[in-house]
């Protein structure tokens, strides 16, 4: 027998007085299979409620204590992983650390043995949920006449099941009806006690029971303040790793941003467009009698301001209407170092309203400055 569960059987015929426990040799072999996989059922249900009493204890040590234990351990959300991972992240504390990477590690167990319950349960019969009130004979009386007994013949039936009337709301009772005999196995299931310790404990005296259950009521409001004001903590710490995260996502944002904005000026031409004379006026460019064109004393990075991204295009080109002229005479392109036919192609309109610049030597131009300087 399992070491929380209970179980019986009968055969529906035998006497009152060969009523007996799941070892008599005489039980179907089919009860037999049916109860041991309720008993591992129940034992691997008793080692998860253990192993996640244990994960509830982290889990309030870290700061976490908004999931709550109950007769139905539940594991950790994809969402509530995924907060604990970005505080494991951040958390500087050792200490913390470690006990937030336990809970981590923990996980996979927790979910191991989660697996191992369901995988025993679904061999058997789903099991039936005693409520407040409930008894096990009234159970499997009901059971009974469900598969077509009399209600006299169940209760022959029963009468040669020593079936006791204490029973817990939450316990699961699993019936089995194989060849007309009966067995039956009853687990925690969602109760706060297990069958064995309610059948240890002594009958609750009737003198008293008003008032230990106001004293349980208050004691439970006060524990239930106390849990609404860790969940509320608990809040407030999601609200601040949800801010965090999205200032990370967004400053990531900007950087990607920033390192496209850098990458598209390394192969950019940076380029100024103007008419010689006024560009030779201010000083950004010098076109000497003797010698190549070169910048001037005012040649400043701001002055560039348009850009030809080189890795999608290789043309650019200038329009007289754009400078105030009535016509494009001559384009200069400075510095001289650039040589036409070379490093570049100019291309005049037949009715002088435009100038095209193919680049050829698109590496030479990467990242550089150029003026064109144009001529009426």
């Amino acid at each position: 027998m399992g070491r929380t569960g209970r179980r019986w059987w009968m055969p529906s015929l035998l006497l009152a007085a060969s009523a007996t426990f799941v070892t008599c040799q005489r039980e179907d072999p089919q009860i037999r299979a049916l109860t041991e996989q309720a008993a591992q059922a129940d034992e691997a249900s008793q080692q998860l409620r253990q192993a996640w009493s244990a994960q509830f204890k982290r889990l309030a040590l870290v700061g976490v204590r908004d999931l709550r234990l109950d007769a139905s351990p539940m594991l950790l959300t994809p969402a509530q992983k995924r907060a604990l991972e970005a505080r494991l992240r951040i958390e500087k504390d050792s200490s913390r650390r470690g006990l937030l990477q336990e809970v981590l590690d923990k996980e996979t167990e927790l979910r191991t043995l989660s697996d191992r319950v369901m995988d025993l349960k679904a061999a058997l019969p789903p099991p039936e949920i005693a409520q407040a009130n409930d008894s096990h004979y009234g159970l499997a009386l009901r059971f009974l006449q469900g598969r077509g007994l009399s209600e006299e013949a169940a209760r022959k039936a029963l009468s040669h099941v020593p079936l006791p009337e204490r029973m817990a709301p939450g316990f699961e009772v699993y019936h089995f009806y194989v060849h007309g005999e009966y067995g039956t196995w009853v687990s925690q299931g969602g109760a706060a006690v297990s069958p064995r310790e309610l059948d240890r404990r002594e009958p609750d005296p009737l003198p008293g029971q008003r008032d230990a259950a106001v004293a349980t009521s208050r004691r439970l409001q006060k524990q239930l303040g106390v849990l609404e004001r860790q969940k509320r903590e608990i809040e407030r710490e999601i609200s601040t790793l949800q801010a965090e995260q999205l200032g990370f996502l967004e400053g990531q944002a900007r950087l990607q941003w920033e390192n496209a904005d850098q990458l598209a000026r390394l192969n950019s031409l940076h380029y100024l467009v103007g008419v010689r004379a006024a560009l030779e006026k201010e000083g950004i460019i010098e076109i000497p009698l003797f010698g190549l064109d070169h910048s001037g004393p005012t040649w400043r990075d701001a002055a560039f301001t348009r850009h030809l991204d080189l890795r999608t295009g290789t043309t650019l080109v200038i329009r007289a209407q754009e400078l105030g002229l009535a016509r494009i005479g001559k384009v200069i392109v400075v510095p001289g170092s650039y040589t036409a036919g070379e490093h570049y192609r100019l291309t005049l309109s037949a009715d002088g309203q435009a100038a095209t610049v193919e680049l050829l030597a698109l590496p030479r131009f990467k990242n550089d400055k150029v003026v064109f300087a144009v001529e009426d």
